[in-house]
Order: C-alpha cells, then structure tokens, then sequence
C-alpha cells in the first residue's frame, strides 16, 4: 500500500471521530502496512482478517477466514477498514455485504480501491495508464461513482477521494443508526 493511501486513511479515521471499541481491517497484514496502527485505534479490541496466515502481533486478533463469509455476528465491530483488497476477489460483493453485516448501526467503514479513468490515447491491450495487470488474481478497477453508489449504497454521510496517478479511491461512510 502506497504511503499516500495510507496516510489519507488515516486523515479519514481521524476525522470521524470515533473511538471505536472493536476494529476489524479486511484483508489486512501486521506491521506497519496494517491499517491498525492508528493512534486512535490503540485502545480498541483490533482484528485482522486474511485468507493467508499473516503472523501474530501483541494486540491484535489475526483471523484466519474468507471476507466473502466473516466468522463473526451480526453488528460487532464499530469500524471496519479494507485497502487493496477488494479488487483481488472474484465475489467482492459478497465482502462488502459482509463488511456492512458486520458493522454496528452508527460505524464507519472505509474501504480503498484502485480507481479506473479511461485514456484512448495511452491505452495498450491489457494495460492503460490506470490499470495493469500485476498479479494472477488482480481482477478489477473501480470508478469513484462505484465506490459512492454500489459499495457504499445505503450509508451515510459518505464522502470518496480519489488520490495519487493512477487513482487510488478511498471511501467512507456510517451505518445508519
């Protein structure tokens, strides 16, 4: 993850300002690429959810699942974080419904994503300015009206930046409570 992500959902965590009592990052790693190691996030119960084992770190829960099927109930988490991820699954739709099942009424989630801008005059084949294909399962781009209106159909107070060249998209928005 870029550090300009990074630090850009950090800016979005910080502005919330929520203290979250459970925070979950989907597809996330320890150490300091992990989402988790916000300031405001230190107090909180912290997960970390992956297909792949990612390790252990003193306070923070690494959890060993699919975010397609989330091993945890209903409402359970007060924020809910996820970067780079979502472009890599094939069913990324069923995360996010699991992303919102998962956040209580009154959370935040942010969610970024590799943006997509269509440039005729740079395109080549299976790569453009914005979009190359870098890894087996790198599936997909999103546009920021994706990010506003399908990820985030149904929240509130949603706010979609997108930063960087190519465009990475970070997204954010509350449960309705």
């Amino acid at each position: 993850m870029a550090a300009a992500v990074k630090q850009k959902i950090q800016d979005v965590v910080t502005a919330s300002r929520i203290e979250p009592a459970r925070v979950l990052e989907v597809g996330g790693v320890l150490g300091r690429k992990s989402l988790l190691d916000h300031p405001q996030l230190a107090m909180a119960e912290r997960v970390v959810l992956n297909l792949a084992e990612v390790g252990q770190e003193d306070g923070i829960d690494a959890v060993l699942g699919n975010a397609n099927h989330m091993p945890f109930g209903d409402e359970s988490f007060d924020m809910v974080l996820t970067s780079a991820t979502l472009e890599h699954d094939k069913h990324f739709w069923l995360s996010l419904a699991e992303m919102k099942r998962v956040l209580r009424p009154g959370g935040f989630l942010v969610i970024s994503v590799p943006g997509y801008v269509k440039d005729p005059e740079r395109d080549r084949g299976r790569w453009t300015r914005t979009y190359r294909v870098h890894f087996a399962f790198d599936y997909y781009r999103f546009s920021e009206q994706a990010v506003r209106e399908v990820f985030f159909d149904g929240m509130e107070r949603v706010g979609v930046d997108p930063i960087l060249v190519p465009p990475r998209i970070v997204g954010h928005g509350y449960k309705p409570g």
